[in-house]
């Protein structure tokens, strides 16, 4: 509150800043991936560790490297490599 008024025009004014990406190749939903990682504080927990989704499909795995993350996005992406590219040409 700022002067003794509300700040009820910054949050209508918020919403109208919000844009909505138009659907394109750069923003397809089934590039959605979800990671989690795990706390580096547990005990014996790997530095780099954690858990990924794919959104769409719901494929998930653990990773306890970089490069187990990568090959997990690698074996989905290459999954929907032809549907995707069905998807651009329309």
């Amino acid at each position: 509150m700022l002067n003794g008024k509300g700040d009820k025009g910054s949050k209508s004014k918020r919403k109208e800043e919000i844009v909505k990406p138009e659907p394109s190749p750069k923003n397809l939903p089934e590039l959605v991936f979800v990671v989690q990682f795990r706390d580096p504080t547990e005990p014996e927990s790997a530095r780099f560790a954690g858990r990924t989704e794919h959104v769409m499909s719901g494929q998930n795995s653990a990773f306890e490297t970089p490069q187990e993350l990568v090959d997990f996005f690698e074996r989905v992406m290459n999954q929907l490599k032809p549907r995707s590219q069905e998807d651009v040409r329309q």
